[in-house]
């Protein structure tokens, strides 16, 4: 399922996760609740996002659309139908698992990460400019995109040893974060010119990129907050 179908879809329907801190969990019919979710996984330092929406193509269903990151090599992209008011998603790339149980209020359940170990996460709805964003990054470090919800964020990321970023995000805020380049690979499926980051309401931020160097190539970003 492509992303930026159901990431559209979010921002059309729910519209919840904004910068004066409404929650973005919506009920949709009696079980499912659809929207943006954001929250860390225990024992670990990673963040995680949960979207839940309309499945495409497929009246009266839902979906999930999951991003794990923490910002130092692990990065994996979950997808999985929604059934009543719980689910099942599996990584991309098939070495990880996610299940969950969605309310108004929260997402909760657990994750396998792809070394074998078992975690449990919480997420609960945005505030303020916190959310998924899915950007671009140009040759010269260039930042911009959007969250799950339509809010729009700008920034840049200079590489060097260490590299350093920072995004401006709609609320005014500035967030800085360091950037740890690694050696091209598949960063769950991150074309080139992408950056996937998870942004929390406190400012801590992880995430993955695949940048455009201007010399031709790509390289592989590992973003956490500085």
């Amino acid at each position: 399922m492509p992303v930026v179908l159901l990431l559209l879809s979010l921002a059309a329907c729910s519209g919840d996760d904004n910068p004066d801190g409404e929650k973005s969990g919506t009920a949709m019919g009696a079980d499912a609740f659809f929207g943006s979710f954001v929250g860390e996984v225990s024992g670990t330092e990673a963040l995680v996002a949960v979207v839940a929406g309309p499945a495409e193509g497929e009246k009266g269903s839902g979906a999930v659309q999951i991003y794990l990151s923490d910002g130092s090599g692990l990065s994996e992209w979950f997808s999985g139908p929604i059934s009543g008011d719980s689910f099942v998603a599996e990584s991309d790339d098939g070495d990880a698992e996610m299940d969950g149980t969605l309310a108004a209020d929260s997402v909760t359940g657990t994750v396998e990460l792809p070394d074998g170990t078992t975690a449990e996460y919480r997420a609960t709805p945005p505030s303020g400019a916190a959310g998924l964003y899915d950007l671009t990054i140009s040759s010269a470090g260039e930042l911009s995109g959007a969250s799950a919800a339509g809010l729009g964020v700008t920034g840049q990321i200079t590489l060097g040893e260490p590299g350093s970023g920072m995004l401006r995000l709609v609320d005014g805020k500035r967030l800085d974060f360091s950037v740890t380049q690694t050696p091209a690979g598949d960063l769950a499926h991150l074309r080139a010119g992408q950056v996937r980051l998870i942004v929390l309401s406190g400012g801590e931020l992880r995430g993955m990129a695949k940048g455009q160097p201007s010399d031709a190539g790509s390289v592989d970003l590992l973003i956490q907050s500085a």
